[in-house]
C-alpha cells in the first residue's frame, strides 16, 4: 500500500466529518473508524470527539481541510479534480 502515512489523517477526517452530522451520523461509519483506530494505531477516539464537541459542521470541515492539507496530498488531489 502507497502512501500509509496518510492512513491517520484520513481516518480523522473522516470520523470528524461523520462527528459534524449530528443527527444523521452514520453508526456504521463510526464503529468501523473507532475498530482502525484501535487496530491500526492502538489509540481510541476520545479526543476526536472532544475536539469535535460544540463546533458546526462548517467549523469541522475547515479543521479538516487543514490537517488534510497539511499532512496528505489531498490539495493536490483537488486542484486535479478541479482542473479536469
Amino acid at each position: 500500500m502507497k502512501n500509509t502515512k496518510e492512513i491517520q489523517t484520513i481516518l480523522t477526517a473522516i470520523y470528524c466529518i461523520n462527528l459534524s452530522k449530528q443527527d444523521k451520523k452514520d453508526k456504521d461509519i463510526d464503529q468501523i473508524c473507532e475498530y482502525a483506530f484501535g487496530r491500526i494505531f492502538g489509540a481510541n477516539t476520545n479526543l476526536l470527539i472532544l475536539g469535535c464537541i460544540d463546533k458546526t459542521q462548517e467549523q469541522i470541515l475547515e479543521e479538516v481541510n487543514g490537517i488534510m492539507y497539511a499532512n496528505t496530498n489531498y490539495k493536490e488531489f483537488i486542484d486535479l479534480k478541479t482542473t479536469e
